[in-house]
């Protein structure tokens, strides 16, 4: 089911991480043996994600911290306001064809339903009117809609960090599969995807 997106060369084979890691994965699709293909990383007890913003005020989550760079693929800032979690995902994203990077931004306004964090196709966002924000816009909201027009999160604890699993309403592991990410107080980098 494989569609193209108008103007970018890129093709859509059907996004937390639910922002950007996802829609990279399926903007990246026509050079991936298995563009659906998810990772599953052990996990601890399962977590309420009010329960663990709670326990860090005023930090970013960072996902897929490396230390040796000091850098994330991206960055996440989370409010809740009833029961609604409005999140800002940030990463650095290379533009096709050339050795540019461009920053996006992706907001998800998630509905809080007991210990996941749910979203539709319409609850996904950008922040930028540039080309990249817009076709990152049109991927996400189709992937959603390819695994049945929401996707849940579940989160655990893993170590020092935290780990979110994504499963679309068809019941499938939502791309690229579980996340760790943890929260950090300092200054990293954003890693160009």
């Amino acid at each position: 089911m494989a569609q193209k997106i108008m103007g970018t060369g890129f093709q859509a084979t059907g996004i937390k991480a639910l922002g950007i890691t996802a829609a990279l994965a399926a903007l990246a699709a026509c050079s991936a043996p298995d563009p659906f293909e998810v990772a599953a990383l052990p996990k601890g007890e399962p977590l309420n994600i009010r329960d663990i913003l709670a326990a860090h005020p005023n930090k970013r989550a960072c996902v897929q911290y490396e230390a040796a760079t000091n850098s994330c693929s991206s960055m996440i800032t989370s409010t809740v306001q009833g029961n609604m979690m409005i999140s800002h995902e940030r990463a650095a994203v290379k533009v096709p064809g050339g050795t540019q990077v461009q920053h996006v931004e992706v907001v998800t306004r998630s509905t809080l339903i007991g210990m996941k964090a749910c979203v539709r196709s319409s609850d996904v966002a950008v922040t930028g009117r540039d080309q990249m924000s817009e076709v990152l816009l049109g991927a996400t909201r189709d992937l959603v809609a390819q695994f049945g027009g929401s996707v849940c999160g579940t989160y655990f604890r893993a170590g020092n960090g935290y780990i979110v699993s994504n499963v679309g309403a068809n019941g499938q592991a939502y791309p690229p599969g579980d996340q760790r990410f943890q929260f950090i107080t300092g200054e990293a980098k954003l890693r160009a995807k």
